[in-house]
């Protein structure tokens, strides 16, 4: 049995008659509940998508491999896939799109737009902006499909990019002017421009810029992050932010959500978009053929794309 428990979106009919026909007829159902999902544990031995997936696994024990709708797998019950043996793939699709929101992000701040709108919001039309130097160069911290995208993008508009990451692939070193180890990349920040995050979420990753590593940053730098939430600490950016020690920073998600009295809705120099970095009209049709396509690999035992090769933390950045 195939399950769809997509997060985002309903699967669209053709969808699930193209899974049927690889499959064969009676071999998918859709869980649009978590009831619907638990209806169908037993007989589960493929999950594409992730909605209700901790609810699933304790009543899912034919389960084989999960498809998620994600990049990264965090947030996901790994250990408990891991444990089971359970393959695990991830999203690639998407690296794209959050890469060139990572660079719109940037050049936003770099060139004073939110100042802009709310003035023409008012009707006011108002001295110039007070523009921070051009960026000369960037360091990427993170070269998976994002990161590397981000390195390449940087590259093509003039900067020298270095990235670090744990790993260390031909892939990312061609990405950038120069690769840094895990243990060199704070080294660099006195002389980065732009700080694009794009690193995956675990143990080692946590925190790992603050208050330490803002400090290090030159005032006219500016912090994108398009990864999760908690690589950066919060509450540091803010303190960095409220005294100019940097001159702007950029956030695709936040966790949790403030209220809206929350003073970090009025930080100077912060943008922030909801978690919107990885969408587009297309989105769902690309997924759609990404699991298609996948389906048919897992099923004929040909290996399948993005499977997560180990669950164990990364070494630390």
């Amino acid at each position: 049995m195939i399950l769809l428990m997509y997060s985002n979106y309903v699967p669209s009919p053709d969808h699930v008659r193209r899974l049927q026909a690889i499959a064969g007829p009676g071999s998918v159902a859709v869980a649009c509940s978590e009831s619907d999902a638990l209806a169908h544990a037993a007989s589960t031995e493929i999950v594409l998508g992730h909605r209700y997936l901790s609810q699933l696994l304790p009543h899912a024990p034919r389960l084989r491999w999960v498809q998620t709708t994600a990049a990264g797998f965090d947030q996901l019950p790994w250990k408990e896939l891991r444990e089971r043996g359970v393959l695990l793939s991830r999203n690639p699709l998407n690296a794209c799109s959050i890469a060139q929101h990572a660079i719109s992000l940037a050049w936003a701040l770099l060139r004073r737009l939110p100042p802009a709108i709310r003035d023409q919001a008012r009707g006011v039309w108002g001295p110039p902006c007070v523009m921070l130097p051009l960026p000369r160069t960037a360091l990427v911290l993170g070269l998976g499909a994002v990161g590397t995208h981000v390195a390449k993008l940087l590259r093509g508009l003039g900067l020298r990019v270095r990235g670090g990451d744990h790993s260390r692939t031909d892939a990312q070193i061609q990405a950038c002017d120069e690769f840094l180890d895990t243990d060199q990349w704070r080294g660099a920040l006195p002389d980065t421009d732009i700080l694009v995050l794009a690193v995956p979420l675990d143990e080692s990753t946590h925190h790992c810029v603050g208050a330490p590593e803002l400090a290090r940053l030159p005032e006219h730098a500016i912090v994108v992050n398009v990864a999760r939430a908690g690589v950066v600490d919060l509450a540091a950016l803010i303190d960095a932010l409220r005294r100019g020690s940097i001159a702007g920073a950029a956030r695709d998600v936040l966790d949790p959500v403030p209220a809206a009295d929350d003073p970090l809705w009025i930080t100077p120099n912060l943008l922030i978009t909801p978690k919107v970095a990885a969408h587009h009209p297309g989105m769902q049709a690309d997924f759609e053929a990404f699991a298609e396509a996948q389906a048919r690999r897992f099923l004929s035992g040909a290996p399948l794309e993005a499977i997560v090769p180990d669950f164990f933390p990364r070494q630390a950045q």
